[in-house]
């Protein structure tokens, strides 16, 4: 094992580490996707706190992937996409855009579904960071879609194993990811 495959397996443990202890809670609750379950990751108290070692671990999944972009569904999504953005920076690697798709377009204003910079026609990474069904995942896909992007990537910190694969796998997205699941968490 070469020393960045080393620093690749740490940063990856110590994020799981971080993710169980900042945003994995046993009870009950109702999720946004419907339904209930006995536990909610609430990723997002990770993403913001743990910023830079969030953005080194995505850019080491997406180091051989090419795109021009990365987003996602709001507000999931902001907390790794400035993470990604400002990791591929502070390494002078290629500087992609950022944006986030909104759930429904603005009514002022712009009247814009997607914030930040999306170019037209353009190869991207859709991220976020739970994803149970898929379903906020498809809706960003589809709205880059009709900018003319292609979806090289999609990649979600942590995926429940609820179906996201599936819905997504089903409408044409092979290219799916997450560098955990919740197995990560039950063992």
């Amino acid at each position: 094992m070469t020393e960045n495959e080393s620093l690749v397996l740490i940063g990856r443990s110590v994020l799981l580490q971080v993710l169980k202890d900042r945003s994995f809670r046993r009870g009950h609750f109702e999720l946004s996707a419907g339904g209930t379950s006995d536990y909610y990751i609430d990723a997002k108290t990770t993403t913001m706190w743990a910023a830079r070692l969030v953005g080194d671990v995505f850019c080491e999944r997406l180091r051989h992937v090419k795109f021009s972009a990365i987003g996602g569904p709001a507000c999931g999504a902001i907390p790794i996409v400035t993470a990604v953005c400002a990791e591929m920076a502070y390494n002078f690697k290629h500087l992609p855009e950022g944006f986030w798709v909104c759930g429904d377009a603005k009514d002022h204003g712009t009247l814009k579904s997607i914030e930040g910079s999306l170019p037209l026609v353009s190869s991207v990474v859709i991220v976020d960071d739970v994803a149970t069904t898929g379903q906020s995942l498809l809706h960003a896909i589809e709205t880059v879609g009709r900018c003319g992007c292609d979806v090289a990537m999609v990649l979600v910190l942590v995926d429940r194993l609820e179906g996201a694969r599936e819905l997504l796998h089903q409408n044409g997205i092979e290219n799916y990811q997450s560098i955990f699941t919740v197995r990560d968490f039950k063992g």
